[in-house]
């Protein structure tokens, strides 16, 4: 993007004097460039558009953050920090155990992390399968700049910019050594994060070469350390939204008379009858809060003339991440409550309290009239440890490529070729895990369990403490396994750009860009051969592969219309379009047009319309199916008779009583996924008033449509669609005879849409006194609309979703969202104010359907077992940091993360510690410190 220094300088200097804040920090591009600066500073690219250009500002809302803003925020990653930008919704991050994969994204608009397409210095970054790019693998100390573009800029870049473009700008022309240290953890002595790196550089008239690793190391919180997180439903009795699978064991039968024994071990190997909530089992205390990473990057880039108007360049990336998330030990379970057969408790097993055989099997029932059968079994095998799911990341990219300027009638035109390759392979281990099949033949008849087989004690008991019980070693060692993954995924790809200014018109140069892409994409997700054969207690899935290419051809114009006239100083039009055809799905066309009207010297009115598309990634695509145990209230409890305003529960007995808060859910990929497509519309104003010095104001509207969206329509919305209409995505869920689910398929599908409205604002205020330097920078979003439009794959009835001021799990959608900053710098002190606002949302809360409801929901049903709601208030989280430069190299900074130690806001709706780590951040002040060195 920006190749020199001047511009380079001239970034930043707009950045510390005036720009407008998508952060507190971050400076919006709004530059008051007059005819002498337009001659001093080159031609550059702004993301939005690849022609150069001298005035910077263009028809796009595009927002700026320097590097020293970014270490203003005091973590460790790049993906924390986009996540904190007002624009940006609920988004997967390191807070996130139970789901989590170490990664972190970055979720414009709210509309999904892979609608957002990340670049750096202009180029597609590798994402992973999901389609979504890990922000954490690019490391902090290699950054200039970002580049956040908040509109639809496919016709530009290609698939997966609906909702934004985030360019990421490293150091340019960068000559000595920098150096720096940052050290911090919670106020409770835990979380402790380090990050160490150095950077080398070196310049001359003919080129430059750029070096830099970078070393971070996160250590993890547990759930159990937090008062609101050690529990499964924070303010519920103890036991309440426990686990059915408690170290006792609950061992649910019923005999052939259909009546049914609901027992508990006694913990000297006899049954005793269970007792709710209080025989449930607490497994919050056992789960990581955030989670430990290790992440090791090299980057490398270089550039060098060869002549005066063609030069080379490379750049090599290499990053290793290690990271872990940690749950309960395994729960066992077993029963036709989860569909289950061929789980036979033999009569013979040693073990056994029963004199007869308890079963999933109708055919051992048949042959046996004393048998009863096994509804529900379930045993936390607290003996095998942690479930332990460990990454190692390997992430390589390389781009090189030359470029270069045409010089033809008397007109210089700026070219270049680039060839990427980029390549993810991610090893996962899982410990803890148990082999269903061999689980079967240690509690069948000791007669063939034979060899390594060791009948299995399912009676016996455990404390309430790691590796302690009564399953010996022997037992473990027979039934547990060591799961090994393997996922990839790759991208290459050739690209050809030209661009410059066509002739003269009287208003300005009419100017084009043009250019030529071809991309491979492929990956494949390779699973555990006993996870792949579905005998896993975890979850089960299906290999993964698949790939596609794509070929593309863009054209981009800026068409000066007027200039220098009464209410118009300049008026510009610009027009983009991109044809890309696929593979796998065929062709599309996508445009843009933008005008920009700078009406005088103070204000600037500028608005977009643009086509915008997404191809499926790789994981919608081809992924195998696989099981999720998805945390979910069934509105059919009570069967028919206790819930006779909802059709969808006709023919469920009245016995009914949802067996387990997790129920198995099917998810996986769909080949016949078609593509996305988008509209969007972007309209507002730049006001920098010459006569308030310092001051400048933006606004913009913004209103984007996908049409075809791809996702998965939601387990609980699945649930509740079907109990509420009788029909709707009914289809998708599969009872038991009992009323039980079996299973709920909430696979890929193109949903019928999305639609997101809103305004976005920014205020921006710097001013000098005696008393030092001020910065200030108000900046939000307001979303008015946020629409899911979800269409029955059978009956094609649709129905629609305004989640805009709601929460829902790993959602929260807040209309109000702003960062309030305030910077003061006096000689070599420098101190940071930042207040996060995130506005009031409301959920469903149905905690128990009864009395809990009453009294936790903040607006509860007028009636028992009605609708209850849970407002989660405004809050805001203050941000402190104060520096000191001791010399010209050195600088010190301090620093309070939720300097008021504010907790998040209590969540029914969400699953695990009780308040969405999406949105709010893990409780208790986090202090830091950093020093800089520069040689």
């Amino acid at each position: 993007m920006f190749t020199n220094s001047k511009l380079a300088k001239s970034v930043k200097l707009a950045c510390a004097f005036g720009a407008a804040s998508s952060i507190g920090f971050t400076g919006a591009v709004n530059a008051q460039e007059t005819e002498e600066a337009a001659d001093a500073v080159e031609k550059i690219e702004v993301t939005g558009s690849r022609i150069r250009r001298t005035d910077i500002e263009g028809a796009n809302p595009v927002t700026v953050m320097s590097r020293v803003d970014i270490e203003k925020f005091g973590i460790t990653s790049i993906g924390d920090v986009l996540q904190a930008i007002p624009s940006a919704g609920s988004a997967i991050n390191t807070n996130n155990n139970n789901g989590g994969n170490g990664t972190t994204t970055i979720n414009i608009r709210g509309i999904g992390s892979n609608r957002t397409l990340v670049l750096v210095n202009g180029k597609r970054w590798a994402p992973g399968l999901g389609g979504s790019v890990d922000l954490n693998n690019i490391p902090a100390s290699i950054i200039e700049r970002i580049e956040v573009l908040k509109d639809g800029a496919s016709a530009v870049y290609g698939s997966d910019a609906i909702a934004g473009v985030v360019n990421i700008i490293t150091r340019q022309d960068f000559e000595g050594v920098h150096a720096s240290g940052y050290v911090g953890q919670y106020d409770e002595g835990d979380g402790n994060k380090e990050q160490w790196d150095i950077g080398f550089g070196t310049s001359n008239d003919k080129g430059n070469v750029y070096f830099n690793i970078s070393y971070v190391e996160e250590e993890p919180t547990l759930a159990g350390d937090r008062e609101i997180s050690a529990v499964p439903t924070f303010g519920t009795p103890e036991g309440f939204g426990g686990s059915s699978a408690p170290p006792q064991g609950r061992f649910w039968t019923f005999d052939q008379a259909d009546n049914g024994f609901n027992e508990q071990g006694d913990g000297n190997g006899g049954l005793e009858p269970w007792v709710e909530p209080d025989s449930r089992f607490n497994f919050a205390p056992f789960n990581y809060l955030s989670t430990p990473q290790e992440r090791t990057n090299i980057y490398t880039q270089a550039r060098y003339e060869l002549t005066d108007n063609l030069s080379v360049n490379v750049t090599g990336f290499y990053g290793n991440r290690k990271s872990e998330q940690a749950l309960a030990p395994t729960p066992l379970f077993i029963g036709t409550a989860f569909g289950d057969t061929g789980f036979t408790l033999s009569a013979d097993n040693p073990f056994s309290p029963y004199d007869f055989d308890v079963t999933t099997d109708q055919s051992v029932l048949d042959a046996d009239p004393t048998a009863r059968e096994m509804f529900l079994f379930g045993r936390r095998m607290m003996e095998a440890g942690f479930r332990s799911f460990k990454q190692n990341v390997d992430q390589f990219q390389f781009n090189g490529g030359f470029d270069g300027v045409i010089e033809f009638a008397d007109r210089e035109f700026f070219w270049d070729a680039t060839y990427t390759y980029a390549d993810i392979t991610q090893n996962t281990s899982t410990d803890g895990l148990l082999n269903m099949s061999r689980v079967a033949q240690a509690i069948g008849d000791p007669a063939n369990c034979t060899g390594d087989c060791t009948p299995l004690n399912l009676f016996g008991g455990a404390p309430n403490v790691i590796g302690e019980g009564t399953i010996t070693q022997e037992m473990l060692d027979y039934i547990t396994f060591t799961a090994q993954d393997e996922l990839n995924s790759s991208l290459e790809s050739y690209s050809a750009n030209i661009s410059g200014e066509i002739l003269e018109l009287p208003a300005g140069y009419l100017a084009f860009a043009a250019g030529y892409e071809k991309r491979w994409q492929s990956g494949y997700d390779q699973p555990d051969a006993i996870i792949a054969a579905g005998i896993t207690s975890g979850n089960a899935r299906q290999p993964t592969s698949g790939a596609f290419d794509v070929e593309e051809v863009y054209l981009e114009l800026a068409v000066p219309l007027l200039s220098d006239m009464p209410g118009v100083e300049q008026l510009d039009l610009e027009l983009a379009t991109r044809y890309s055809d696929y593979s796998n799905f065929g062709d599309t066309t996508n445009s843009k047009i933008g005008l920009k009207w700078r009406i005088n010297e103070d204000l600037l009115v500028r608005g977009t319309w643009s086509e915008a598309f997404r191809a499926p990634s790789l994981d919608e695509l081809f992924s195998g199916n696989s099981d999720s145990f998805a945390p979910l209230t069934d509105p059919c409890n009570g069967g028919a008779a206790g819930n006779p305003d909802l059709p969808g529960c006709a023919g469920i007995p009245a016995s009914y009583e949802q067996p387990n808060t997790q129920i198995r859910t099917t998810v996986g990929g769909n080949a016949d996924l078609e593509a996305e497509e988008a509209e969007s519309f972007t309209y507002g104003f730049v006001y920098s008033p010459e006569a308030v010095e310092g001051l400048s104001i933006t606004f913009d509207i913004f209103d984007i449509e996908v049409d075809n969206a791809v996702s998965s329509v939601g387990a609980q919305t699945i649930l509740n669609a079907c109990a509420q209409t009788g029909v709707n995505l009914c289809s998708l869920v599969e009872r038991g005879a009992g009323g039980n689910v079996v299973d709920l398929f909430n696979g890929q599908v193109n949903l019928g849409g999305q639609t997101t409205s809103g305004f976005d604002y920014n205020v921006a205020y710097n001013f000098e006194t005696e008393y030092g330097d001020f910065r200030i920078n108000w900046d939000g979003t307001y979303v008015d609309e946020r629409t899911t439009i979800v269409i029955d794959p059978v009956t094609n009835t649709s129905t629609e979703f305004n989640d805009a001021g709601l929460a829902g799990d790993r959602d929260v959608v807040p209309r109000l969202r702003t960062n309030l900053a305030v910077t003061w710098a006096y000689d070599d002190w420098t101190a940071n104010w930042l207040v996060r606002f995130i506005g009031h949302t409301t959920e469903e809360c149905s905690i128990d359907g009864d009395t809990l409801d009453q009294q936790l929901c903040s607006d509860p049903s007028e009636e028992l077992g009605g609708d209850s709601f849970n407002e989660l208030e405004d809050m805001a989280y203050h941000d402190v940091s104060l520096g000191y430069a001791v010399n010209d190299n050195l600088r010190i900074t301090l620093g309070v993360n939720n300097l008021f130690d504010t907790d998040p806001e209590v969540s029914y709706s969400t699953f695990a510690n009780s308040f969405d780590p999406s949105m709010y951040e893990i409780p208790g002040q986090f202090f830091y410190s950093r020093v800089n060195l520069n040689f």
